[in-house]
C-alpha cells in the first residue's frame, strides 16, 4: 500500500499522516467492537409480567324476613237500634180548585154530497136473430123434384132471405148452390110461402137477414 501511494502521487511519504490515518482506523474497528459487545445487552428485551383481575361477585341479595303475625283485630259489639216512634201525620189541606170553564167544540164543516156519477154508455140493445123454425109457423119442407128424384140428384141449397118486420121473406137468394138448379129452384119456391118470427133489436121487431142451409136427400 505505501509502495502504491508513493508511486501513484509520487510525494515524499509523510508519517504523520500516515500514523493519523491508522489511528483513524484502530479507533473505528474498537468503536464497532465495543458496540457488538455492549449492544446485545442493552436491547435484550426486558420480561414481561401479566396479571390476571378477577371480577368482583356481588354479595347475595337475602330476602326479607318475613313479618311477625299480628293479633285480629277485636271485634265490635253491635251497638242497639234505636226504637222508631212515628206520629200520626194529618194530610195538609189541598187547596180547592175551580171547575174548568167547559169549551165549546169547534163547529164541523158542512158535509157536500158527492157529485153523482158520470152516466157511463148505454148497453147496446139485444139484437135476436129471425127463426124459421118454430112448431107453430108449420112451414111446410119444400117438394122435392120428381124428375131430380128419377135422375137422382142430391145436394144442399144454402139461402139467404131478408125477413121483413111483420115476418115475411122480402127477398130469397142462394148463397150456396146444390149444384143442380132444379133443387135450387124448388128449394126456393117452397121457402118463398113460408112464415117467419122477425128479428128484435132491443125487444122491438126489425128487418133482418138469415142464412140457412135447405137438404134434398133421397131414401135408400
Amino acid at each position: 500500500m505505501l509502495a502504491t501511494l508513493s508511486q501513484g502521487n509520487e510525494r515524499p511519504l509523510n508519517l504523520g499522516s500516515l500514523a493519523l490515518v491508522i489511528g483513524a482506523h484502530v479507533l473505528g474497528l474498537w468503536g464497532i467492537l465495543a458496540l457488538s459487545e455492549i449492544a446485545p445487552e442493552q436491547v435484550a428485551p426486558a420480561p414481561l409480567y401479566v396479571s390476571f383481575i378477577q371480577p368482583e361477585v356481588p354479595e347475595p341479595v337475602k330476602p326479607p324476613e318475613p313479618l311477625p303475625p299480628q293479633p285480629p283485630p277485636p271485634l265490635e259489639k253491635p251497638k242497639p237500634k234505636p226504637l222508631i216512634t212515628t206520629k200520626a201525620t194529618e194530610p195538609a189541606p189541598q187547596a180547592i180548585q175551580a171547575p174548568p170553564e167547559p169549551v165549546e167544540p169547534e163547529p164541523l164543516p158542512p158535509i157536500q154530497a158527492a157529485p153523482p156519477p158520470a152516466p157511463g154508455p148505454e148497453p147496446e140493445p139485444v139484437v135476436e136473430p129471425p127463426k124459421f123454425d118454430a112448431a107453430y109457423l108449420n112451414n111446410p119442407i119444400p117438394a122435392y123434384p120428381m124428375r131430380s128424384r128419377q135422375l137422382g140428384e142430391e145436394g144442399v141449397v144454402e139461402l139467404t132471405v131478408l125477413v121483413s118486420a111483420d115476418g115475411l121473406p122480402k127477398s130469397i137468394k142462394v148463397s150456396k148452390s146444390s149444384g143442380f138448379s132444379r133443387l135450387d129452384d124448388a128449394a126456393v119456391s117452397g121457402v118463398r110461402r113460408w112464415k117467419f118470427k122477425p128479428g128484435t133489436k132491443g125487444g122491438k121487431p126489425f128487418e133482418q137477414t138469415v142464412t140457412f142451409s135447405m137438404p134434398f136427400t133421397l131414401a135408400k
